[in-house]
């Protein structure tokens, strides 16, 4: 007698609640009885692109072990010295190999790389060389010079795998830190093979099979002595691919494909988008890059992964990719349009809050060298004009709320020490700075506020002040190489922030610094460095647009687009601002509400300073489990 299973399927699981939504439920099927609903959690897997090189190439080598946010890439076709670093956001150039070359292979991570073989002057090469965060140095020479191989490992445990011009072209070999030494052999005589996983636990799939464009479906797996054909093939004799991940969960993306039947195995190939997924047992083809190229390099994991440079086909490539699995549905970050100011100007001042705003104070193109008295409100979608500060400035900075906010300083012909409160309709002159002031900033609120940095007509200031809505005290000195004008700030007066900024003599500033309410400490560096401004919190900030130094979003120095957020620990590039604006353009600093939601407003358009009028408002990204609602009939 048949089975019930046979005959009916298998049940449905009858919940009243969602089960624990994570990677342990992804696939499973169950049925809410309180919302009525057949459920499944999904698994969302995509690319998005990153910083671009600053260089197009192609035929580079990678730390293979690397990730999204510290990887490496080295050599290549058109850059054959150049070593460039990426921080998740831009790429940095470092000190070059010392042997110049491409169609090189490589292992490690960004602080401890290796680089071996590859190809320069009609010359396949032996050479060996280890990265330790900055500099090149030699290590031991591989057995036999070639190029075009599979490679994967640590520095001090890596694997090169076939390549070419070998013959058979089966020879793989390990390093040990120090020397080479011959490894098992390759079941298929090929190069451009994509290698995951370890020296001791790697997965070979694809490459290209007594040469191109014969591309090989053959996946193995090796133990640290001998390679083992597995019952597994990659679609289409994936080659000349990126490739990240382990022996039993690995990403190969991009490359070289077969041209699919009827013309077969051996006629010309395609460059692909196609990213393939190993899980131990298949190759599963999951989510396309953007860009399709091949002859490039990557890194990260099977569910983190990262692609830069390549070949299109025609023509080499400076995009960077970078792929992720995961079971939240991940809503990205946006800045929008808002409302027009009515008084157009630079070096502003702000405070409030995204739907509740306060401009005062700037440089209008007719300033005349005084600035304005103007103050206005924001209610989330327009700006109104109300009752003016009693002194005019531009530099000045502000903090606080729409209905009670502090000014401090400022610029208007010459430095002053003015401070003003506002109560939501009026501004009053309060207790002067101890000092004349200009291109500070401050965070924190009416009565409890810090105000740090700045320029006091002859020394640039890197110390701060503490208001407590009456009287200043110390707030402290800072650390070394502190921006001193122009810098961002968050938070509030026991847990501050504050970062970038301009350093003497002619620096632009990458260091965050953190205050507790006494003194100050030195906190991860920012991405990019420029003059910026800030709003949130200390633990969730952001930092929008300013000047910057080149860098992969805006490759000339001058106002720019890049927007970063900090999480605590580390900054992070977020989507760009829509328009470039230089010179402390401001947004909201106290609403002690993380940096989710930022108001930016006015500042210098190059090469005419004075001349924007539009604000932008910042809605942060979200992520949420997926879970999809399975509809029946």
């Amino acid at each position: 007698m048949a089975e019930y299973e046979s005959i009916h399927g298998t049940k449905v699981k009858y919940v009243s609640s969602d089960p624990t939504l994570d990677s342990s439920t992804e696939g499973q099927v169950w049925y809410n009885s309180t919302s009525g609903a057949n459920k499944a959690l999904v698994q969302i897997k995509a690319w998005a692109s990153g910083g671009n090189l600053p260089t197009a190439t192609n035929n580079n080598g990678s730390a293979t072990q690397g990730t999204q946010t510290a990887s490496l890439s080295f050599g290549g076709g058109s850059t054959e010295p150049q070593t460039i670093e990426y921080s998740g956001a831009t790429w940095t150039t470092s000190n070059n190999l010392g042997t110049p070359r491409f169609v090189l292979s490589g292992a490690g991570v960004q602080t401890a790389a290796l680089g071996f073989g590859g190809y320069k002057s009609g010359t396949f090469q032996t050479a060996t060389e280890e990265y330790n965060g900055s500099s090149w140095t030699a290590g031991g020479a591989l057995g036999t010079a070639r190029a075009s191989m599979g490679g994967n490992g640590t520095q001090t445990a890596a694997l090169a795998v076939t390549g070419a011009p070998l013959s058979p072209g089966t020879q793989s070999e390990e390093y040990d830190g120090s020397s080479w030494t011959a490894g098992g052999n390759y079941p298929v005589a090929q190069q451009s093979i994509a290698i995951a996983g370890s020296q001791t636990a790697a997965l070979g799939a694809g490459g290209i099979t007594g040469g191109p464009p014969n591309g090989s479906t053959v996946v193995t797996n090796y133990d640290g002595s001998s390679w083992t054909v597995v019952s597994g093939t990659i679609p289409n004799g994936q080659n000349r691919a990126a490739y990240a991940g382990t022996q039993t969960h690995a990403v190969v993306f991009g490359g070289n494909i077969n041209t699919p039947p009827p013309a077969g195995p051996g006629t010309p190939g395609i460059v692909t988008t196609a990213t393939n997924e190993w899980d131990g047992s298949t190759f599963t083809i999951t989510a396309n890059m953007a860009t399709a190229r091949q002859s490039y390099a990557g890194a990260g994991t099977a569910t983190s992964a990262i692609g830069f440079a390549g070949d299109k086909n025609p023509g080499a490539s400076n995009d960077t990719e970078e792929y992720n699995s995961s079971l939240n549905t991940i809503t990205q970050a946006v800045w929008s349009t808002g409302g027009t100011v009515n008084t157009i100007g630079d070096v502003s001042a702000g405070a409030g809050t995204m739907n509740a705003g306060l401009k005062f104070g700037g440089y209008p193109p007719s300033g005349g060298g005084v600035g304005t008295t103007a103050t206005e409100e924001y209610n989330g979608s327009s700006w109104t004009s109300v009752n003016s500060m009693n002194t005019a400035g531009y530099g000045l900075t502000g903090t606080g709320l729409q209905t009670a906010a502090v000014r401090f300083g400022g610029y208007s012909g010459t430095n002053l020490n003015n401070t003003e409160e506002y109560d939501g309709t009026n501004w009053t002159a309060v207790t002067a700075v101890p000092s004349t002031i200009s291109s500070a900033t401050a965070f924190g609120v009416q009565t409890a506020a810090v105000l740090a940095g700045g320029y006091d007509g002859s020394t640039w200031q890197q110390d701060a002040l503490e208001y407590d809505g009456t009287n200043f005290s110390s707030g402290g000195t800072f650390p070394s190489t502190t921006g001193a004008q122009y810098a961002g700030s968050a938070g509030t007066q026991t847990a501050g922030l504050y970062f970038g900024g301009y350093i003497p003599p002619s620096a632009l500033g990458v260091t965050t610094i953190s205050y507790d309410g006494s003194s100050w400490s030195a906190a991860n560096n920012m991405l990019i460095s420029r003059y910026t401004s800030g709003s949130g919190t200390q633990t969730a900030a952001l930092a929008p647009g300013g000047y910057s130094n080149s860098n992969s979003i805006n490759p000339t120095a001058g106002n720019n687009l890049a927007c970063e957020q900090y999480d605590g620990t580390n900054w992070s590039n977020t989507c760009s601002n829509n328009i470039t604006r230089g010179y402390q353009i401001s947004s909201n600093r106290a609403s002690n509400a993380p940096g989710t939601t930022g108001l930016v407003f006015g500042g210098s358009a190059s090469p005419s300073p004075g001349n924007i009028n539009s604000s932008e408002e910042f809605t942060g990204g979200t992520e949420v489990v997926t879970v999809s609602t399975l509809t029946t009939s």
